[in-house]
């Protein structure tokens, strides 16, 4: 199944980030949404975020139906403003947790703390995939 990672900055009155899923089985397609009050995030954490969470994508997949729960990882993030120029985001993604490490600015305090708590709930109904690495042929 194709899946596509969105993050959305919305106005209005405040409301905890969360995330919903749009599965198109008919094409076989699948988006997540990162839903953020327009407060808790910036323009480029909006596309910081859509970046990692797609990579990270790469690695977690869905469990089948048929498949038992997995366990409930932690996952958090911890927001720094001493990150080296021009890193944005660095994630140290294990099997047994996930920890995002942000530069300040990007996301407030109180977003990455309902966003990892939102992600650590859901996380027994997704598998870690091994790594697969690929080289392309260059012309030498």
């Amino acid at each position: 199944m194709d899946l596509t990672i969105k993050v959305e900055r919305v106005r209005g009155a405040w409301f905890a980030p969360h995330m919903t899923d749009h599965i198109d089985e008919e094409v076989d397609r699948a988006t997540v949404f990162f839903f953020f009050h327009w407060d808790d995030i910036t323009p480029e954490g909006v596309v910081a975020f859509e970046d990692v969470f797609t990579q990270q994508a790469l690695r977690w997949k869905p469990r089948t139906p048929e498949a038992p729960r997995g366990q409930k990882i932690p996952i958090w993030m911890e927001l720094r403003s001493d990150m080296e120029p021009g890193c944005a985001i660095v994630v140290d993604d294990r099997p047994e947790y996930i920890r995002y490490v942000v530069r300040t600015g990007l996301i407030t305090e109180r977003a990455a703390d309902a966003i990892t708590r939102s992600q650590s709930e859901r996380s027994p109904d997704w598998v870690r995939m091994p790594a697969r690495y690929m080289t392309q042929l260059r012309a030498v």
